[in-house]
């Protein structure tokens, strides 16, 4: 297995705002309150130190006892857990939805990134420690993004046919999910082992974000990882105050939008739309989007149902649990109740976070570091056979697919298809005539270059005849370099963003957790490119 880096770029799909972060652009300097560097972290401690309530270890303490009592053991994660009630321990986070079989790859990546970091931390600061948290939503309602995996580019979707939020749905047909994954295996090398993770995750959970959160546990098990569910009463209870004043006062989305148009005016697009009311109410009609009513009141959209401004801040008071943060409220929740660091995530989560800063700064809560997750692209074994018959660079491959094989049927083809010089000889021989032209009347040049430009036409479209005559002696060669470039973009997205962890692990079980791990450093501004030997 070789190991090499790239730098981010365009080709990849890595977005314009994402690559600013990334490249530490100016324009973007004054949404992050640090740059993503080791040597920020010193005052990121400090910072956080100063203006964390420790009270709140206490109650986050308690949850992780609570949640980890339903997963499978780990020595590690107890230690992990009874460090956090000392004041010299802090945490680095990521976070994601429960997703079918942990979704795309990109999901593996930011937690190996997160305890990367962390392991990292530990080791510069050693009077402190850190401690990896993997955040799991759980109570989005958005099925769709995450009841589905990709395996061999097959979608196996899961369809409980339940309303509300995700996390707390209950698992029906996850038999045939276990089935699914078996089929897929066949008699792979580890495909009995993937199986029965598969297998066990489902077995005695209590719903589906509980599923979710022993698969990673068991996958990341012994790491340091902390698998954190933030849908608890307690917690919600804690962070109240803040959903009493989103009700009341709507302040994240004035200060959340007046950060956006700042955002736009350096030229970027925003992320996450705030609302008025930007939180969700649980009740059994699922998970409920709250509004503000012309008469001063709240209702809950699409149910019919009221209540008065005193009603509702009495049911806040007394079932905090029904109350869910959106996105816009959702880092404000996590990072006033954990010791938090920094925030390990990809583009679009950093894009949303550059959007926070006069919003934490007003409920005086400090802004982690915010650090981009690392992105991977896998050439399996397959992939580096087709570029070392093809004599490609694996660079190469991130071209655009239809640019590369012209350019590589050229390259290989020489001048059998190309016309360049019968190009330059027809611009000589007109450049001849403008000259006579010139000294006899003027006007005509203008005659002269359309006839040029009709004969290059002509001789643009004969090009395009011979490419096609020698992609068809080529068909093997081309086919080749699609193939191993949808590998990389299947179906058009980068590979961390639609293929799943199993098709991996079928082949190389535990190793390509490993073998992630020992190469993914989330400060180094890289793009990790692994090999498998063909």
């Amino acid at each position: 297995m070789k190991v090499t880096t790239l730098p981010f770029s365009e080709d990849m799909q890595f977005g314009e705002k994402d690559l600013a972060y990334i490249n530490g652009d100016e324009k973007l300097s004054g949404f992050a309150k640090y740059r993503q560097d080791a040597s920020e972290f010193s005052k990121v401690i400090d910072d956080k130190s100063k203006s964390y309530d420790s009270n709140h270890r206490n109650l986050i303490v308690k949850a992780l006892e609570k949640q980890y009592s339903e997963l499978p053991e780990d020595p590690v994660a107890k230690i992990q857990i009874e460090r956090l009630v000392n004041p010299n321990t802090f945490t680095v986070v990521t976070a994601h939805q429960p997703c079918l079989f942990t979704g795309p790859l990109y999901v593996i990546y930011k937690i190996l990134s997160a305890i990367n970091l962390s392991e990292q931390l530990n080791k510069q600061y050693p009077n402190n420690h850190i401690v990896p948290v993997f955040v799991t939503g759980g109570e989005d309602h958005d099925l769709e993004e995450i009841n589905h995996a990709h395996i061999y580019g097959k979608k196996v979707e899961w369809n409980p046919g339940q309303m509300g939020a995700v996390g707390r749905m209950k698992l029906e047909n996850s038999e045939e999910l276990v089935e699914a994954v078996e089929n897929f295996a066949g008699k792979s090398p580890f495909g009995e082992v993937a199986a029965k993770l598969v297998r066990d995750s489902f077995e005695g959970s209590r719903d589906y974000g509980h599923a979710f959160r022993k698969l990673v546990a068991t996958l990341f098990k012994e790491s340091g990882l902390l698998i954190f569910s933030m849908d608890d009463t307690a917690l919600k209870a804690a962070f109240s105050d803040i959903i009493k004043d989103d009700l009341l006062n709507n302040s994240s989305r004035k200060l959340v939008s007046e950060t956006q148009d700042k955002i736009r005016e350096a030229g970027f697009q925003e992320q996450a739309y705030p609302r008025v009311v930007n939180c969700f109410y649980h009740s059994a009609e699922g998970r409920l989007r709250i509004e503000k009513t012309e008469q001063g009141g709240f209702q809950l959209v699409d149910s019919g149902k009221n209540f008065s401004e005193e009603e509702m801040l009495r049911e806040l008071q007394e079932n905090p649990g029904k109350f869910s943060p959106n996105v816009v409220l959702r880092p404000l929740y996590q990072e006033l109740l954990l010791p938090n660091l920094a925030y390990v995530g990809g583009g679009g989560e950093i894009s949303y976070w550059l959007e926070r800063g006069s919003q934490f700064e007003h409920y005086g809560i400090n802004f982690p570091m915010l650090v981009r997750r690392n992105s991977v692209f896998w050439f399996d074994h397959i992939a580096c056979k087709n570029l070392n018959q093809l004599g490609l660079k694996f660079s190469a491959i991130f071209s655009d697919p239809e640019k590369l094989i012209k350019d590589y049927l050229i390259d290989h083809a020489g001048e059998e298809i190309t016309l360049a010089d019968e190009k330059k000889r027809l611009g000589a021989i007109f450049r001849a005539v403008e000259e006579k032209a010139v000294q006899l009347e003027r006007s005509i040049l203008k005659t002269i270059r359309a006839e040029e430009a009709k004969h290059l036409k002509s001789i643009d479209h004969l090009e395009h005849k011979l490419l096609k005559a020698k992609k068809q002696q080529m068909d093997v060669k081309v086919n080749k370099i699609r193939k191993t470039h949808e590998k990389l973009f299947p179906e058009g997205k980068p590979q961390e963003r639609f293929d799943n962890f199993l098709m991996y692990y079928f082949r190389l079980g535990p190793d390509f957790i490993s073998s992630l791990k020992a190469h993914l450093d989330p400060l180094k501004k890289e793009v990790v490119i692994i090999q498998e030997a063909d």
